[in-house]
C-alpha cells in the first residue's frame, strides 16, 4: 500500500500549547518569527512535519489562535486532512476554542484529535472535570467520537500516545485523490540566494511533476519549475495533501499578491460567486444586503452580500448567497470560505462554492435562486444543467468537466440518463455538445426562417444558403462547439425530410421553382442574345437591352441567376458568358495544354477563338475558378486535381 501524505493542522485559543506540542512532536519550534516570540503567541502560520514509523507522513500547520489573527488560521486550516484540537486542562473553553471548532465545521475538516494540554498544572479531580466539559462541548460535531490524549509537554507525558493516535488516525482517513487540477495556496513567499523565488503552500488538490507547466493566478504567467520540495527533500512530483515547496524561475516575489495559486492549468478568475452560507454567531443577524469580511484559502476581501432566497439570515440558519468581491481571485465548485463581520473582530459564520462564475442575480429571479438551490446540494446532473443554462451557446462535455474538475466520462452516464427536460445534447465522435432545449429550437427555426426568406428573394433559384452563409445567424456570438452544432442540426433537419442538400447548399425540401409564361419567354430571349454573340460576354446593361417583356430589375437579377444555377450562362468578373462558349474553349485549352508542355498564353488563346484580349482573360480566370487550369506566371496548365478526375 503506498505510504500516506496528509496535512494536519492545530486549531485552539491562545496560549493552549499549540506550538508547545508541535515542538514536542518533531522538536522543531514552529514561533520563529521576532514578534511571534516577543508576545509568545502565533501569528504566521509554522510548518513542520512528522515522519511516522509505518512509512505515513504528516504535513504540520501551526495555526495561530490569537483573535486578531482569525485571517492567517483560515488560510492555514484550509486544505488540512484531520486537526489537533488543542484545549488547555487549566482553562478549558474559551473563546477561541469554540470559534474555532465552528470554523473546523464550516471549513467541512472531519477528522481530529483532541489535546487535554497542561495536566501537569491541575489536580486529578480538576482534570477529570475538565475531560467532561470538553466531552460535552464537542458532542454535536465531527470531534464527537475523537479520542481525548491527555498531554503534558513540559514533562513528556502523553505524547506517545499522541503520536501512537496520529498514526492510528492516518490509516483512518481515505488518501486523497490525486488526479484533476493541481491547486495550492501560497501562503509564504521568500527569496534564496543562489536560488531565487521559493513559494510553500499546502496541495489543495491534483498532483504536477518538476517537468510540467505551472501557471501563477490570477495573472496567466506560466513558470518553470526548478526545484521541487516535500519536508526538505527534493523530489520529482508534488500530489495532494503535500507540504510543498516550489523553487521557480520568471518570477520575482515583489510581483506576489496575498491569494495567489500556482495550478497545472489556466483558470478564469471571478469576482462573483454564488455560495450557501451559515450563520452560528447568536448576536448577529444580516440582511437582505450586507458588507462583510470574505476569508477563503490566502483571500482576505471586504465584499459585499446579497442573499438569495431569504431577505434575513440569522444564528443557525443556512441560505444561499451571491458574494460580489472587489478584485478577482480563483476560486473553484465546494471551495470552503469564512465570513467576519466589517471591523473585522467577530466571525459570523461561513460555507462553500456552489458556484464560482455564476449569472448576477440581483433581482432574485424565481427560476435563478431555484438553479442555485438545485446546484447547491452538489448533484452532478444539476451542476452539467446549471453550466448549459448560462450560455446561449453550444457548450461540449469537455468544457463541463474542466469546469467542474472531473473525468469527462463520468458525465456520459449522466448526460444520457438524468439530464432534466430543458437541456438536450447532440454527439459528434467522442464529443458531446449541449444547449438549452428552447434555444436549440430557436436556432432550428432560425434556419427554416433564413430559408424561407432566402427562397423568397430568390424563387428561381434551386438551390440554397452555404454553411458559411448559414452560419450568420449566430452573429458575432459563436464558440468552438458552434460549428458542429449547426452540421449535426442540418443533418437532422434533412433526415426529417424538412431540408434538402443540393450542391453543397441547404433549401427547404417544400421549395420548388414555378416559372410563369413571361418568365420562359425572358429565359429564352435571354439565351438567343447569349448565343448571338459568340465568343463574346455581356454585361447586365448589354443583356436588360435583349429582353422585350417589361420586368423588373430584381426579377431580371432573379432570372440570371436561375440560368447561372441550371448552367446556361457563367458568370465572373460582372459580365456573362453563354455555356457554349464556355464549353467550347474549355475543350481548346485542354487540347492546347495536353499537346504543349509550355501551357497556354493569354495571346494564343485570344488568337485560336478570334475574339479579344479582355474575353479570353474572363475565360481564363473562369478555368482557374473552376480548377482546371492553374496561372504560373504567363502561361496556364492543366490542375492535378483535373488531370487525376479525367484519366
Amino acid at each position: 500500500m503506498e505510504n500516506k501524505h496528509l496535512i494536519m493542522g492545530t486549531a485552539g485559543h491562545v496560549d493552549h500549547g499549540k506550538t508547545t506540542i508541535i515542538k514536542a512532536l518533531t522538536g522543531f519550534d514552529c514561533d520563529t518569527h521576532k514578534q511571534e516570540k516577543d508576545r509568545g503567541i502565533t501569528i504566521n502560520l509554522g510548518f513542520s512535519h512528522l515522519d511516522l514509523p509505518g512509512g505515513n507522513s504528516v504535513g504540520i500547520v501551526d495555526v495561530p489562535g490569537h483573535a486578531d489573527f482569525i485571517k492567517t488560521m483560515v488560510a492555514g486550516a484550509c486544505g488540512i486532512d484531520f486537526v489537533l484540537f488543542i484545549i488547555s486542562a487549566d482553562e478549558g473553553i474559551m473563546q477561541q476554542t469554540s470559534e474555532h471548532l465552528e470554523i473546523m465545521k464550516i471549513l467541512d475538516v472531519k477528522h481530529g484529535i483532541i489535546v487535554l494540554t497542561k495536566i501537569d498544572l491541575v489536580d486529578s479531580e480538576l482534570l477529570e472535570l475538565a475531560v467532561e466539559e470538553v466531552s460535552e462541548f464537542v458532542q454535536d460535531s465531527f470531534l464527537a467520537d475523537a479520542p481525548i490524549i491527555q498531554v503534558s509537554s513540559t514533562t513528556g507525558d502523553g505524547i506517545p500516545e499522541l503520536l501512537a493516535a496520529i498514526s492510528k488516525i492516518i490509516e483512518e482517513i481515505p488518501a486523497r485523490n490525486n488526479e484533476g487540477l493541481f491547486r495550492m495556496y501560497i501562503d509564504r513567499v521568500f527569496t534564496r540566494e543562489g536560488f531565487g523565488t521559493i513559494m510553500n503552500g499546502s496541495v489543495i488538490s491534483g498532483s504536477i511533476n518538476r517537468n510540467d507547466p505551472v501557471y501563477m493566478l490570477p495573472g496567466n504567467k506560466e513558470l518553470r519549475i526548478r526545484r521541487l520540495e516535500h519536508h526538505g527533500v527534493e523530489v520529482d512530483n508534488i500530489k495532494a495533501g503535500d507540504r510543498a515547496s516550489f523553487n521557480l524561475v520568471g518570477f520575482k516575489q515583489k510581483g506576489f499578491k496575498r491569494g495567489m495559486v500556482l495550478s497545472n492549468r489556466l483558470l478564469e478568475p471571478t469576482k462573483l460567486i454564488d455560495v450557501k452560507v451559515r450563520i452560528f454567531q447568536k448576536e448577529i443577524t444580516l440582511g437582505l444586503w450586507s458588507q462583510v469580511i470574505f476569508l477563503s484559502g490566502t483571500n482576505r476581501l471586504m465584499c459585499r452580500m446579497h442573499l438569495l432566497d431569504k431577505d434575513v439570515l440569522q444564528n443557525g440558519e443556512n441560505g444561499l448567497a451571491q458574494i460580489y468581491l472587489p478584485q478577482e481571485i480563483i476560486t473553484h465548485l465546494g471551495d470552503k470560505f469564512i465570513i467576519r463581520n466589517s471591523s473585522g473582530n467577530l466571525t459570523i459564520g461561513g460555507g462553500h462554492v456552489v458556484d464560482p462564475y455564476p449569472l448576477h442575480h440581483r433581482r432574485r429571479r424565481p427560476n435563478h435562486v431555484e438553479t442555485v438551490k438545485k446546484i447547491s446540494g452538489g448533484e452532478l446532473h444539476q451542476l452539467v444543467a446549471a453550466e448549459v443554462r448560462k450560455t446561449t451557446l453550444p457548450i461540449s462535455h469537455k468544457d463541463i468537466a474542466s469546469i467542474l474538475d472531473v473525468n469527462p466520462d463520468d458525465l456520459i452516464d449522466v448526460i444520457f440518463q438524468q439530464l432534466p427536460g430543458d437541456i438536450i445534447f447532440f454527439q459528434k465522435d467522442d464529443n458531446i455538445l449541449l444547449m438549452m432545449k428552447k434555444i436549440a429550437t430557436a436556432t432550428q427555426n432560425k434556419i427554416l426562417t433564413n430559408l424561407q426568406e432566402f427562397h423568397k428573394k430568390n424563387p428561381l433559384r434551386e438551390n440554397g444558403r452555404t454553411f458559411k452563409e448559414l452560419m450568420g445567424i449566430f452573429g458575432s456570438d459563436q464558440n468552438d462547439s458552434t460549428r458542429d452544432v449547426l452540421k449535426l442540426m442540418l443533418e437532422k433537419l434533412v433526415e426529417n425530410g424538412k431540408l434538402a442538400l443540393i450542391d453543397r447548399t441547404w433549401k427547404l425540401s417544400s421549395h420548388r421553382v414555378q416559372i410563369d409564361s413571361n418568365m420562359t419567354k425572358s429565359i429564352e430571349e435571354i439565351d438567343s442574345f447569349m448565343q448571338s454573340i459568340g465568343n463574346a460576354s455581356a454585361d447586365l446593361t448589354e443583356i436588360s437591352a435583349a429582353v422585350s417583356s417589361n420586368i423588373s430589375e430584381k426579377q431580371l437579377s432573379q432570372i440570371l441567376n436561375y440560368m447561372i444555377d441550371t448552367k446556361t450562362i457563367h458568370f465572373i468578373q460582372k459580365r456573362y458568358l453563354h455555356s457554349s462558349f464556355v464549353e467550347k474553349s474549355k475543350k481548346i485549352i485542354v487540347e492546347h495544354i495536353k499537346n504543349n508542355s509550355d501551357g497556354i498564353t493569354v495571346a494564343q488563346f485570344r488568337d485560336m477563338i478570334a475574339g479579344n484580349r479582355t474575353n479570353a482573360i474572363l475565360m481564363l480566370d473562369l478555368m482557374d475558378n473552376n480548377g482546371i487550369t492553374l496561372r504560373k506566371g504567363n502561361n496556364r496548365f492543366l490542375t492535378k486535381k483535373y488531370l487525376e478526375s479525367n484519366k
